[in-house]
C-alpha cells in the first residue's frame, strides 16, 4: 500500500528533522566523528564536502536532514543527509526532489549514503527512513544516486521505498573500478607483464630525456591554486567540443574552497607532469579513509602519442603509495584505463521512488511512459528496403 507523506511529522522518540541552517551547522562537531564509524565512508559524505555543497544550493533547496540523537550523549547517533529541491534545467525541473545534499545540478556528489554506525543498520536505518513519509515539505520524487552496493543501508532503504509508487532504479546499475595498492611502486611495476613494464619505462624515459619532463606535486612544487588552474585548463582541452559536468563556474568555486580547506590536512593530491616547459597532464583527487579517490583529470592532446594520460596515472599511483594509501578508487563511469588500472569492482545503484499523490509526479511518469512506448515502437519499425 502506498503511503502519503504527512504534513505533521510525529517522529519517534530520538528522531528529529533538521530544516534550518542553525540546526544543520550545529551538527558539525559530531558529523565526521559519526562518519568514521560507518561501513561506507566517502569524501563526499564528510562535513566539509556536504556543508560546502549546501552553501551553494541553499538558495533553491530546503534541508530535510533526519537525525537520531543518542540520549546518553546528546550527539547524533545516525544522520540521513537529505534535502528537497528542483533541478534548475532539464525535464525534472518541474519536480520537487528529495535527495542527498549535493546531488542536484551538474557534477552531483557521488557515493552518498545514510550515516549509520556499522552494525546498527538494522536498528537505526528503518527509523531514518521515516523521513520519507514524514517530511514537512512535499516532494514528488525520491532520487538517491550512486549508492555503494555493499552498503548495509541499501536493502533497508529499498524496502522503505517499496511503499511508494514505481520504486526501483532510475538508471541501470554502474560498475565502479578500484585498485588495491602494494607497498611500493616497484611492487606495482612487478605486477605487470614484462611487455607492459618495458613500454611504460620507455615512454617515461622519453618524457624525461627528450621533453625535459618533470613529475610535480600540486601544493609542493607549485601552489595548489596554480595546480588546480592547470587541471582546469587541461580538463577543458580533454573535453574540447564535448560537455563536462565539471567545467562550470559553480563547480570551480566549490573545488577552490574545498582545496583551501583540505590541502593543509593532506586530503588533496594533485600530481602533474611537465613537458617542454608546460604542464601537460594533471590529476585531482582526495586522500580519505586510506584511499585515493580519483576525481578529475586532464591532459594536453598534443602529447597523446607519448601516452601522457597513462604516465600521469602512473605518477598518481606513485604519489598515492608514498602518501600511505592502499587503494585507488576510480569512481563510477566506464573507461578503458579504469579497467586496466584496477584489481576489483563494486556496483553502485541509483534508487528512485515516486509520490503517488503528487500531480507533477503522475504527469511526469505518464509522459515518460508514453515516450518510452514511442521509442520502443520506433525501434520495431522495419527499415525501408531501397527499390
Amino acid at each position: 500500500m502506498s503511503i502519503r507523506p504527512s504534513s505533521t511529522p510525529p517522529f519517534t522518540p530520538g528522531l528529529r528533522l533538521v530544516e534550518n541552517d542553525a540546526a544543520f551547522f550545529a551538527l558539525q562537531p559530531g558529523w565526521d566523528e559519526l562518519l568514521e564509524r560507518c561501513a561506507v565512508r566517502t569524501p563526499f559524505m564528510t562535513w566539509d564536502w556536504v556543508s560546502l555543497r549546501w552553501e551553494q544550493q541553499r538558495e533553491h533547496c530546503k534541508l530535510c536532514v533526519a537525525v537520531i540523537d543518542d540520549p546518553a550523549t546528546g550527539k547524533p547517533a545516525a544522520i540521513a543527509p537529505l534535502m528537497i529541491g528542483r533541478e534548475l534545467t532539464g525535464p525534472r525541473q518541474t519536480l520537487r526532489t528529495l535527495t542527498f545534499i549535493g546531488c542536484l545540478g551538474e557534477g552531483p556528489s557521488q557515493g552518498m549514503d545514510f550515516m549509520v554506525p556499522q552494525g546498527t543498520e538494522q536498528e537505526l536505518t528503518p527509523r531514518l527512513c521515516e523521513v520519507f513519509t514524514k517530511t514537512q515539505t512535499p516532494w514528488d520524487v525520491i532520487d538517491l544516486p550512486t549508492m555503494h552496493g555493499e552498503s548495509a543501508n541499501l536493502p533497508i532503504i529499498r524496502e522503505a521505498l517499496s511503499r511508494f509508487a514505481c520504486p526501483g532504479e532510475r538508471q541501470p546499475s554502474q560498475t565502479c573500478y578500484y585498485m588495491a595498492l602494494p607497498d611500493s611502486w616497484d611492487a606495482q611495476m612487478a605486477s605487470w607483464k614484462s611487455k607492459e613494464r618495458c613500454i611504460y619505462r620507455s615512454k617515461w624515459r622519453k618524457l624525461i630525456d627528450e621533453h625535459a619532463g618533470r613529475p610535480l606535486r600540486g601544493g609542493i612544487d607549485l601552489p595548489a591554486a596554480t595546480a588546480f588552474d592547470e587541471l582546469w585548463r587541461l580538463h577543458g582541452l580533454r573535453f574540447e567540443g564535448a560537455h563536462s559536468l565539471f567545467l562550470n563556474e559553480e563547480s570551480r568555486r566549490f573545488h577552490s574552497a574545498l582545496i583551501q580547506r583540505w590541502f593543509p590536512q593532506g586530503r588533496v593530491l594533485m600530481p602533474l607532469l611537465e613537458m617542454d616547459g608546460v604542464i601537460a597532464a594533471a590529476r585531482y583527487g582526495f586522500a580519505y579513509a586510506g584511499k585515493y579517490w580519483s576525481f578529475q583529470a586532464g591532459y594536453d592532446p598534443a602529447f597523446a602519442q607519448l601516452s601522457v594520460g597513462k604516465l600521469s596515472l602512473g605518477w598518481t599511483v606513485q604519489c598515492a603509495i608514498e602518501h600511505g594509501l592502499t587503494e585507488v578508487d576510480h569512481l563510477p563511469g566506464g573507461s578503458g584505463y579504469k579497467e586496466e588500472w584496477s584489481t576489483h569492482t563494486r556496483t553502485v545503484f541509483h534508487l528512485e521512488a515516486w509520490n503517488p499523490f503528487s500531480a507533477p509526479s503522475l504527469l511526469f511518469r505518464s509522459l515518460r511512459a508514453l515516450k518510452r512506448r514511442r521509442s520502443t515502437a520506433d525501434d520495431n519499425v522495419p527499415e525501408e528496403v531501397p527499390a
